[in-house]
């Protein structure tokens, strides 16, 4: 029951705190672990601040939160139209990096069509260099 206080009160300073807070919360939630830390850094894609998100991408990919995978690469390429990308450049190379991170073939797909159309530069080079430490070929 503690932990379910705590998680909590992470995930709601992941949300309302400064860029060290959230940095804080987010490496508190990742130490703590299991299911409930996960489900609290999921939830917290949707928080409105951009560097909570990338934060929490972060977080995420230190966790290996398998979970994650679909929803981060919706964020960095959105749907066949770019619905659903994530407005933030800092946020969808995050997801590049943690797509990395988690090592998960499945997002080569994924990291290729945001390599050849994202429109920021860091996003398209942290999408081909993820697509070489993954071993796929950078087209």
């Amino acid at each position: 029951m503690a932990d379910v206080k705590r998680i909590e009160a992470l995930a709601s300073l992941l949300a309302n705190s400064g860029r060290v807070g959230q940095v804080r919360a987010a490496l508190e939630l990742v130490d703590i672990g299991g299911p409930q830390a996960e489900q609290a850094l999921l939830s917290a894609l949707s928080n409105g601040d951009e560097h909570s998100r990338a934060t929490t991408v972060m977080a995420l990919a230190k966790l290996k939160s398998q979970a994650a995978v679909g929803r981060l690469e919706q964020m960095l390429k959105g749907n066949a139209f770019g619905f659903g990308k994530d407005s933030s450049a800092e946020v969808r190379q995050s997801c590049a990096f943690a797509l990395g991170e988690l090592a998960n073939r499945k997002s080569v797909k994924a990291l290729e069509i945001a390599a050849g159309r994202d429109e920021d530069s860091m996003v398209r080079a942290e999408c081909e260099s993820t697509l070489e430490r993954l071993g796929a070929s950078v087209r």
